[in-house]
């Protein structure tokens, strides 16, 4: 704990007692990079934002970092301290050294029933907890979703996250935010309820993780699978069919069209396929064979 103080000190000393080991990953305005301090040998992860090649992010900037001190949940990445040095911000965050879920989900396979279920356990519970404190993520999909070295998942990139509720006040979204696989239908359509959009997505996220693929392009009428959603002409068709009734069942309620049918997060958690008990020997049997 001692050198994450360090940090928030932000003093020259800082830079000299931590070592940059690697690059992690672009993100949209800069490069993530892995820090590691000399002495004690524990690891951050350094966001770099250049905003003089991006002088649009700095309102971005400012809202991540409100957002992330706002927040303390182990389902979501911690926030340790950010500086601002000749115009690039750098945003010092938790490292977790398991890398994205989406590296975890098997192309037209996805993993173990058991596996998902836990994943989709954590996800809710940090969306929960943003909702609580009026926060909408806007921006969830496997690549955002981060595991650590014993395998939780964190909910990480909060740069398009935002408040929807204030003093007991909610308002409604008008920005289209997201990934076009991911968003709900009502994001393309504008202004929107906040709750339901962030459900529709971690709805999407459960099909990618329990069939390997995702179920459209986009969900817009012009969209062939989509309509087929809509029309529940899907029983025969791709991701559904590799779903079992149950789990089936959950996901028709997540990714219902109309935001006010959609399930809440508490509807969620008293479905079948959430209190179920899955057994772990399958994924061996199959990685046997």
């Amino acid at each position: 704990q001692g050198s994450n103080l360090k940090l928030l000190k932000m003093d020259s000393e800082f830079v000299a007692g931590w070592l940059i080991l690697q690059t992690l990953g672009e993100g949209a305005y800069g490069e993530v990079k892995l820090l590691m301090n000399k002495t004690e040998g524990n690891t951050v992860a350094m966001k770099v934002i250049d905003l003089k090649q991006h002088p649009e992010a700095k309102a971005n900037v400012q809202k991540e970092v409100f957002i992330h001190r706002m927040v303390n949940d182990p389902n979501i990445i911690r926030y340790f301290g950010h500086r601002l040095d000749n115009d690039i911000e750098y945003i010092f965050l938790e490292y977790a050294p398991g890398g994205e879920l989406f590296d975890k989900i098997e192309p037209d396979y996805g993993m173990e029933p058991w596996e998902a279920q836990k994943y989709m356990k954590q996800l809710i519970s940090g969306v929960e907890y943003l909702h609580s404190l009026g926060i909408v993520h806007r921006d969830l999909k496997p690549e955002n979703l981060l595991l650590d070295e014993h395998d939780n998942l964190k909910i990480s990139d909060f740069g398009l996250a935002t408040l929807f509720r204030a003093k007991g006040q909610e308002r409604l979204m008008d920005k289209r935010c997201g990934t076009l696989p991911y968003i709900a239908p009502e994001v393309l359509l504008r202004p929107y309820k906040a709750e339901p959009a962030d459900i529709w997505s971690c709805g999407i996220i459960l099909t990618a993780m329990l069939s390997g693929e995702l179920p459209w392009p986009k969900p817009t009428t012009d969209c062939v699978e989509f309509k087929a959603w809509k029309s529940s002409r899907y029983v025969h068709i791709t991701p559904w069919s590799k779903l079992d009734n149950l789990a089936l069942s959950l996901i028709r309620k997540i990714l219902a069209p109309l935001p006010s049918s959609r399930h809440t997060i508490a509807s969620i958690k008293t479905h079948r396929w959430w209190t179920k008990s899955f057994t772990k020997t399958k994924g061996y049997l199959k990685n046997i064979n």
